[in-house]
């Protein structure tokens, strides 16, 4: 048996991955199972210090009654995954969760090897680096789906050393497969396709295109205006989350323009970070180039991405009318949430 652990980094068609051998059986590897393609989720609830567990992001917001559920949760999973491992064979086992290559995760990281060394000594790991602008211009616009309401371009550096140097130590080097995360060097140009080779596979089935939609420019304004300055997201309840994720879907549909940093702020965190820029480069033996987004429109600022916001309103309104216009026949609900639409807007 073989194991192998997709480790991320974020925002490097990690999502594409995890739906797609989720979603379609695939001979020779066994899926870990879970509620859905992700295993952050997993990763946190089997091998994260309860405590810990319990003031996870993913959780929270699922509220207290969900909190609750948590140690029965855990053991259930726990045993799922023992029997998965247990009927796994000759086959390869393979767990995906991005934020194992966060550094704050580390003891989480040492429990899952320990965990899965009690059926094999083959352990590898699988992770893909993306270039640092690309990622904190991507890495923005997801975080602002979250509830993101600040621009601090220091705080989206990918800082790899702490990422990957961690992976190395707990791993081994030699059981680390570094890979870069660029359309022009993935096998078949395509993440899925790239993922399959590594494991020894091919990646039956259709592989969907685009899972994590991008956000234009225009929505990224829009969505970030709406964090700052109005009611930011849905929480506390247990359908937050699948409510939060419906409207930034309806966002993603809005604009057209491509998103970037200025130069301007963009230039100074690159310097900050000259060191780990060279750490990652010399670990993977090659330059990690940022490639430009031709006529991408460039932010310096949030005042930038609120003026933005402002001149991207028609896009907002006609995205307002088609939802209260429902293609299929209209009933009471949308009725009183096109009333209650015209109250928020009287105001």
């Amino acid at each position: 048996m073989r194991v192998v652990i997709h480790a991320g980094m974020h925002k490097t068609g990690s999502s594409a991955v995890q739906q797609h051998f989720a979603g379609h059986p695939t001979p020779g590897v066994s899926y870990a199972p879970w509620n859905e393609g992700n295993h952050c989720g997993l990763f946190i609830l089997l091998f994260e210090d309860p405590e810990k567990a319990a003031r996870y992001h993913g959780f929270v917001h699922r509220g207290p009654e969900y909190i609750a559920q948590l140690p029965a949760m855990r053991e259930e999973w726990l045993s799922r995954l023992r029997a998965t491992m247990d009927a796994a064979g000759t086959d390869t086992v393979v767990f995906s969760a991005e934020d194992i290559s966060l550094p704050i995760y580390r003891d989480a990281v040492v429990r899952m090897r320990d965990f899965f060394a009690a059926w094999t000594d083959r352990i590898d790991v699988v992770a893909y680096a993306r270039s640092p602008r690309s990622f904190a211009v991507s890495a923005f616009q997801q975080m602002v789906k979250d509830g993101l309401n600040r621009l601090a371009p220091e705080e989206l550096w990918p800082h790899y050393r702490a990422r990957f140097e961690l992976l190395d130590q707990i791993f081994g080097a030699d059981r680390v497969d570094l890979r870069t995360y660029d359309r022009a060097e993935l096998i078949g140009g395509d993440i899925v396709r790239d993922f399959a080779a590594v494991l020894g596979v091919a990646a039956g089935g259709q592989i969907a295109p685009d899972v994590n939609a991008t956000l234009s420019a225009e929505a990224t304004a829009l969505l970030f205006a709406q964090r700052k300055l109005g009611d930011n997201l849905p929480t506390g309840f247990p359908g937050a989350q699948v409510a939060n994720h419906v409207f930034t879907t309806r966002m993603s549909a809005l604009g057209r323009s491509r998103f970037d940093f200025s130069d301007a702020l963009w230039a100074p965190v690159m310097q900050r970070h000259a060191d780990d820029m060279a750490w990652i480069q010399s670990r993977m033996g090659r330059p990690l180039v940022d490639r430009r987004a031709q006529g991408a429109i460039s932010i310096g600022s949030e005042g930038d991405l609120l003026a933005l916001a402002h001149e991207s309103r028609g896009l907002i309104e006609k995205a307002l009318r088609d939802c209260i216009a429902q293609p299929r026949r209209p009933d009471l609900r949308d009725t009183i949430r096109a009333v209650d639409q015209l109250r928020k807007l009287s105001t």
